[in-house]
């Protein structure tokens, strides 16, 4: 019932159906991953510790001038 329901109106066929699936749950599966062993936190680090030190280089530079 359901595949009448989406794929008329959508004029989708099985191999189009099969497709997004199995890429809906490559995408679901890729994104856990990244999520799970993904150090986030230490980019956010980085980020912030990069950034404050180009903060103080900006600084010393208007000093000195």
């Amino acid at each position: 019932m359901t595949n009448l329901i989406f794929a008329i109106p959508l004029n989708l066929g099985l191999a189009t159906w099969s497709v997004i699936g199995i890429t809906s749950i490559g995408f679901l599966l890729m994104f856990g991953l990244s999520s799970a062993l993904g150090d986030f936190q230490g980019l956010i680090n980085t980020t912030l510790e990069n950034d404050a030190k180009s903060r103080a280089n900006r600084k010393n530079k208007n000093i000195i001038k």
